[in-house]
């Protein structure tokens, strides 16, 4: 054996163990920190090392300005991959240390002070020029574990979700609810049901009511939503196994508390109540998977029963729609029956939503309008309202949307006057024609059936759009039938006006002769316009026949009348508030046939032609306040006597209302089969059956801060025009628009006020704003896109009524306007906006004298091919020749003419 001697020897011999010593200590003392003070360098680890020097002293890195050791807290580490044990298994004899390994650890704490400093969850300790602080956790680790929070929000672990807590301030916790599962977009929206108010007698429909009734589209969402929560639980707890079986058998074995293999309502309830899931719907509750699955009856679920209920509903899909048909086109006549097929699919096929402006139409309820379980829509009895765009997409996927573009068309119809008339050689004569349609038809003059050759200009002349033919200097070849034709894509439609040339004239009277009912103190008159001749006349004291009772009272008791419509063009009917009674009067025999006894006070009255109801409103009071009542009259154009009946009571008790909204007859004939009601100072609408006679729905309309003031219907494309009003104060807010066929708002003019009123062609709407110094007539289209401004005109004129007459240029309407404070009679073209005035039609009644919420000066049109209007002054009838625009004749010796109602009597 060898011995090597010197100090250089030694040293070679001694340094290596000694480095080895060293380095098993400060593994040691590192072991024995827990795993809040591991170190780990962020910047410069992987170049630092450990040197010797020659006489074996151990150089360690030393910290320096802007050096950074960073700690990371326990969770960090864990979601980072770390182990999740504490190393507790220390060596009993590591405290036996030698000094040089206890002074390098004490050495590397003082290199580090985040050894020995903690941090909380979300945080990590950094080492800023030797100060540890705790500062958020920059960089999570890509570990996906996902976790709900008590902010609402998914995580991917637990690490990002402390690092959240930290980074906002807020102390979240972990969610073991899954709520944040739920897609917040899947969560029902209710209809708000109106508030109730102290002065009306009944509630129409309670909130809870409504709020409880689920439909199967909400079903269908609770299910998703229910679905959702059970795999994020099954993720959490890593018990997943791939497969939509095992997951609706874990969701079953789940829902079975008392693991009988049925579900029954309690358990379902006592799981809603012990796992909060209350939340997954708004309208819905677990306990309805039992009235929407129980296929068999017996008021429990099944396994079969519950593999039934999720297969759609599991097996999605991604939907396709093919470009070309993401806008479909369709048109169709009044009266077809429509069905309109979705084109969007998957495979399988998923659930199909239809919707019109936003609303659902499986939840509409409407007889005529009904969604198929095949995802087809069927319109039934198509009517003008019809029309407009109608959206399908799948149930669960919004992206993929296909519009429907529905046109409904009407034929044509189309009336001359004069039928048959006779001239001379020599002279001229007129024929007119009033064509309506949608779309507007092209309307051309025919001769035999041969186009007129209107090049002959000193020969035929036609004025506007073919409203009336003029033909000069007639002569023998003259003779023939003259036919004005109108022609849209519903069809073509003639009407034939025969005119006979001779020197010797055929006397030819008219078939038709319009007369009018003039209804004042002393009782009631009936005149002809053209020669202003009394006709007869109801004495206020006549005895009604068959009755003991007077028409208006014994001598010097005056008339009170509310208002007077015409019925069937066979009676008038005629309200008495004071009397509480509606007089019906025979055209023809011009007498009092019927007397209808009707609530306190009956007011307004509303006829509704092809149902042949006559809608009461009752005041019940002197006064225009919210206590109205409602009652309608059964067959009333039938010759039998008349009775009244309230409408279908809501929870035992009478509705009381502020105001009752009706259409009225217009020119395309389309049936309206609902009104609308207002409740005093309430910011809504609710809407009659008018068939049925009860309430179906409610509209809220407080997101429009609306109080309904007065409403019109528009027959094109069902439109319907609220005058609105701020609730307590009674100013105006504007206007909103709805739609007909689903009560949705589709518009809100702010900057359009006034009371509105729709032509009797629906394809103008003029609103009356009232001011302090005058009015202003602002004149809007009926488009499909809308109501579009067309013009409005300001006038110093105190518009007492207005009315449209039928326009000598169109085929559309004028208005006359009267005035309550001047003796003047404003007309407006609607066509161009052209103003002129009538004057000398005599002093308007005082307004103080007016009664029962009706003008002091009303004016009334006589109707398609009347020539005449009528409007009543204190002490006379003004019968102004609407084509002229003079006045006819003035007919005196009248007290407060109040009313006036046209008929037509047929002559032959």
């Amino acid at each position: 054996m060898k011995f090597y001697t010197g100090r250089r020897n030694m040293v070679r011999i001694v340094l290596p163990v000694l480095l080895l010593v060293l380095i098993s200590i400060a593994a040691d003392v590192n072991a024995k920190k827990s795993r809040h003070h591991r170190l780990q360098e962020i910047h410069g680890s992987s170049n630092t090392q450990v040197s010797v020097t020659d006489d074996g002293t151990l150089l360690l890195p030393t910290a320096k300005p802007g050096d950074e050791y960073v700690q990371e807290s326990d969770e960090d580490v864990e979601d980072n991959g770390g182990d999740d044990d504490d190393d507790e298994n220390d060596d009993d004899d590591s405290d036996e240390s030698d000094e040089e390994g206890e002074e390098s650890a004490e050495v590397l704490e003082k290199q580090n002070p985040c050894l020995v400093h903690y941090c909380g969850r979300g945080e990590e300790c950094a080492a800023l020029g030797g100060v540890a602080r705790c500062i958020c956790v920059r960089k999570c680790g890509p570990a996906k574990r996902r976790v709900c929070g008590t902010d609402g929000r998914l995580y991917d672990n637990r690490c990002e979700l402390h690092k959240s807590g930290c980074l906002s301030g807020v102390n979240i916790e972990i969610d073991h609810s899954l709520k944040c599962f739920i897609p917040s977009a899947s969560k029902a929206k209710n209809v708000r049901i109106l508030p109730k108010t102290a002065d009306n007698a009944i509630e129409l429909e309670t909130k809870s009511k409504v709020a409880k009734t689920c439909s199967s589209p909400q079903y269908e969402i609770m299910k998703d939503n229910l679905l959702l929560i059970n795999h994020a639980k099954l993720m959490y707890q890593k018990s997943w196994n791939s497969g939509k079986e095992y997951m609706v058998s874990a969701l079953f074995r789940y829902l079975d508390l008392d693991g009988n293999g049925f579900l029954q309502r309690d358990e379902l309830q006592k799981i809603t109540k012990q796992d909060k899931l209350d939340d997954m719907s708004d309208v819905c509750v677990m306990s309805d998977m039992i009235r929407f699955e129980d296929m068999d009856k017996d008021g429990r679920l099944g396994l079969n029963e519950f593999y039934a209920a999720f297969s759609k509903l599991y097996s999605l899909s991604v939907v396709t729609l093919e470009k070309a048909l993401e806008i479909n086109r369709i048109s169709a006549k009044v009266g077809d029956n429509v069905e309109i097929r979705c084109d969007v699919s998957g495979n399988p096929p998923p659930p199909i939503v239809w919707k019109r402006y936003s609303a659902d139409l499986t939840t509409l309820g409407d007889e005529d309008v009904r969604v198929f379980s095949d995802g087809s829509l069927y319109l039934t009895k198509i009517q003008l309202v019809h029309a407009g765009n109608y959206t399908c997409r799948a149930l669960r996927n919004s992206e993929v949307t296909q519009t429907h573009v529905l046109t409904v068309h009407t034929l044509p119809e189309v009336k001359v006057t004069p039928r048959i008339q006779s001239r001379r050689p020599g002279e001229k004569t007129s024929m007119f024609c009033h064509v309506i349609g949608e779309p507007f038809p092209e309307v051309v003059w025919l001769k035999n059936e041969e186009r007129l050759k209107l090049d002959m200009v000193h020969k035929y002349r036609v004025v506007g759009n073919g409203t009336e033919l003029s033909i000069d200097n007639i002569d023998y070849a003259d003779t023939g039938a003259y036919m004005c034709q109108a022609s849209n894509t519903g069809g073509v439609t003639r009407d034939i006006s025969s005119l006979i040339v001779q020197e010797i004239l055929t006397p030819t009277a008219p078939k038709e002769e319009r007369r009018f009912f003039a209804f004042h103190d002393w009782g009631v008159s009936v005149y002809e316009p053209t020669a202003c001749r009394l006709y007869h006349q109801i004495q206020s004291t006549d005895i009604i026949p068959g009755t003991q009772e007077y028409v208006c009272g014994d001598k010097g008791v005056n008339c009170s009348w509310g208002q007077a419509i015409n019925v069937a063009n066979r009676y008038v009917y005629v309200s008495q508030p004071l009397k509480d009674r509606v007089l019906v009067i025979s055209k023809i025999q011009m007498v009092v046939v019927d007397v209808v006894i009707t609530d306190k006070y009956p007011v307004a009255l509303h006829y509704v032609a092809h149902l042949d109801q006559v809608w009461v409103l009752n005041w019940r009071s002197v006064y225009d306040d919210g206590v109205k009542t409602i009652q309608v009259i059964r067959d009333a154009s039938q010759k039998r006597k008349h009775h009244t009946v309230h409408p279908e009571p809501i929870d035992g008790q009478f509705d009381l209302v502020r105001d009752l909204f009706m259409p009225t007859a217009q020119d395309l004939s389309h049936w309206f089969k609902y009104g609308y009601v207002s409740h005093a100072n309430q910011r809504g609408l609710y809407k009659l059956d008018l068939a049925n006679m009860r309430y179906i729905r409610s509209i809220d309309l407080s997101p429009y801060n609306c109080v309904p003031r007065t409403l019109q219907f528009s027959s094109l494309y069902g439109f319907v025009i609220i005058e609105c009003e701020e609730p307590g104060t009674g100013h105006a807010t504007g206007q909103v628009i709805l739609d007909y066929l689903t009560d949705t708002v589709v518009n809100k003019k702010t900057t359009i006020r006034g009371s509105p009123l729709v032509s009797p062609d629906s394809r103008v709407v003029v609103s009356i704003d009232k001011a302090t110094d005058g009015v202003t007539l602002v004149v809007q289209q009926v488009l499909e896109s809308g109501l579009k401004f067309s013009f409005d005109v300001k006038t110093t004129l105190m518009i007492s009524d207005i009315a449209f007459y039928p326009s000598r240029t169109t085929h559309g309407y004028d208005l006359y306007a009267s005035a309550a404070d001047k003796e003047d009679i404003l007309f407006l073209n609607l066509s161009n906006g052209k103003v002129e005035m009538i004057t000398g039609v005599g002093k308007a009644m005082l307004q103080s004298l007016t009664q029962w919420g009706n003008p002091n000066r009303p004016i009334a049109a006589s109707g398609i091919f009347g020539h005449y209007m009528v409007t009543p002054a204190d002490e006379a009838l003004f019968v102004i020749n609407g084509e002229t625009r003079t006045v006819n004749c003035e007919i005196g010796g009248l007290i407060h003419p109040r009313l006036v109602t046209w008929v037509t009597m047929q002559l032959q």
